[in-house]
């Protein structure tokens, strides 16, 4: 059997874009599609079966507070009521993996915004979670 060790994907690889923009104080980041499905009983079948109805879109991206980026991104939509167009890119590059994995998300919205937290003695982060209307993978590995 080969040695898959080292083919083990590390995660200070992954690279994470909004908007464009590279977000280099990126902690961690994870999107995720749920399934939503309806029960259906068939007939002469004790067994329930699953239908997929359709899905959604979540995940929280955590970054080292070491901006007011996600402040800017937002903006005066939370006031104004016209939020911005949000688009994720994310990508993980491990030099000894056999390729790279990306994804865009698009129709990105974000649940909640921080606007002032601390801690003393700590190292600030900040979690944004989030929702989007689509995606794509762009590589695959």
């Amino acid at each position: 059997m080969a040695d898959v060790t080292n083919k083990i994907i590390r995660g200070t690889f992954g690279r994470l874009y909004v908007n464009g923009q590279n977000l280099a104080n990126v902690k961690s980041f994870e999107a995720k599609a749920t399934i939503n499905y309806e029960t259906v009983d068939i007939n002469g079948d004790l067994c329930q079966q699953q239908r997929m109805t359709g899905y959604s879109l979540a995940g929280t991206m955590t970054l080292h507070k070491i901006d007011s980026f996600i402040a800017r991104t937002i903006g005066d939509g939370l006031t104004t009521g016209v939020l911005p167009k949000i688009k994720i890119v994310g990508v993980v590059a491990d030099p000894d993996s056999d390729g790279s994995e990306r994804v865009e998300i698009y129709d990105v919205t974000l649940d909640e915004v921080t606007l002032l937290a601390f801690t003393n003695a700590s190292v600030g982060e900040e979690s944004v979670p989030f929702k989007a209307g689509g995606y794509h993978f762009i590589d695959l590995i």
